[in-house]
């Protein structure tokens, strides 16, 4: 799964999501979601391995529209589609204290501060950039790159409004996801 969505990410380069209303993100919850990535990844694997995680990567791009919730829609996605893996992820992730459906929400929160803290360090510019681009730029793009420009605008924005409290929670736990970004690197 986990590959699946470091996939998805990688495949687009790098709406609005307000976790205003949301509790606030916990330095126990990421660092629950972390160490849950490797059981994640295995299961991933085998999906991978049976040819299941194309739909399941079609179904979790988000639309015009729609927030970038990349670990809550591969959850639904799964469930829709593979009940039974649905199933054994939930099992995977009751040993790391969190349903399925909770794994998803704390994982696109992490994620979402993690892309956010991970470009202000490298480069603060690439937000500005992509709030310069207007709509008359998109409308002169062929319709398949459109499509997918939507979905970084879509990205990006949830990234920009990544909360400050879980930016600061994520922190904590961002060498550990940097190196098991650069393994999935690696991997890929």
């Amino acid at each position: 799964m986990m590959r699946l969505i470091a996939i998805f990410i990688s495949s687009l380069f790098f709406s609005a999501v307000a976790f205003a209303g949301d509790a606030p993100l916990t330095e126990d919850q990421a660092r629950r979601f972390v160490a849950s990535l490797d059981a994640v990844d295995a299961l991933g694997d085998r999906l991978e391995a049976e040819g299941k995680i194309e739909n399941l990567r079609i179904d979790s791009r988000p639309k015009a529209g729609e927030a970038f919730r990349p670990y809550s829609a591969a959850v639904s996605a799964l469930k829709e589609k593979h009940p039974s893996d649905h199933a054994k992820l939930s099992k995977a992730l009751k040993a790391h204290g969190f349903s399925a459906a909770d794994w998803g929400v704390v994982g696109d929160r992490v994620m979402a501060a993690y892309l956010a803290v991970t470009m202000e360090e490298n480069d603060p510019r690439t937000l500005e950039m992509m709030d310069g681009m207007d709509a008359s730029m998109m409308e002169m793009m062929p319709p398949e790159m459109r499509d997918q420009m939507e979905g970084v605008f879509a990205m990006m924005e949830t990234v920009k409004n990544a909360p400050e409290a879980d930016k600061r929670t994520v922190e904590a736990v961002k060498a550990e996801l940097d190196a098991y970004m650069a393994q999935q690197e690696e991997r890929s």
